[in-house]
């Protein structure tokens, strides 16, 4: 039996021998992958990540700017201000300057915006078609894009990092603009 068993064994490494060999030459190993470039962040977009530290969980306050309390367009005013951009205080007036960028093109530093559905209770995607027109197409809401799809903002849960993939983030998305002059 045991012979029996080395000789299935032996006809098996044979026939797999003669199969290599007729599979031609092995695949060359892939290329190896390279690390992206490291990006280099211009002055004003280096005041803008300091900046963020100071803000990083920091407690909700309707109508506060510093890192004691700070709402939605206060963070936004106080972020670019220390980076030594003026914006106006409010989400509309934020929204009404800069230039638009469009989603594929984000890039940190710019600020994203939001209407009113991002602040229905009991939320939903159902919810989306019962706003009135006016609401909906009201920009009420900001944050920061800092890449890879996340943005940090303050919210009544105070300021943290959430994703643009969300579902209510997509769902109440408005748009984006850029302040900063770039280099590249």
């Amino acid at each position: 039996m045991v012979a029996g068993i080395r000789g299935y064994r032996g006809v098996a490494l044979a026939a797999a021998l003669l199969l290599a060999g007729c599979a031609g030459a092995p695949p060359p190993p892939p290329e190896p992958l390279t690390p992206p470039p490291l990006v280099r962040r211009q002055p004003q977009e280096l005041a803008l990540e300091r900046a963020l530290s100071d803000f990083y969980g920091a407690p909700y306050r309707l109508g506060g700017c510093t890192p004691d309390g700070v709402d939605c367009s206060g963070l936004i005013q106080a972020l670019y201000q220390r980076a030594g951009v003026i914006l106006p205080r409010s989400v509309g007036e934020q929204f009404n300057q800069g230039r638009p960028v469009a989603p594929g093109e984000l890039r940190f530093g710019d600020v994203v915006f939001f209407n009113r559905y991002c602040q229905v209770r009991g939320r939903g995607p159902f919810l989306a078609g019962i706003l009135p027109p006016a609401l909906a197409d009201e920009v009420c809401h900001n944050g920061l894009y800092l890449g890879d799809g996340r943005f940090v903002h303050a919210s009544p849960k105070g300021v943290f990092v959430s994703r643009l993939d969300a579902e209510i983030w997509q769902i109440s998305f408005k748009g984006a603009r850029r302040y900063l002059i770039s280099g590249y």
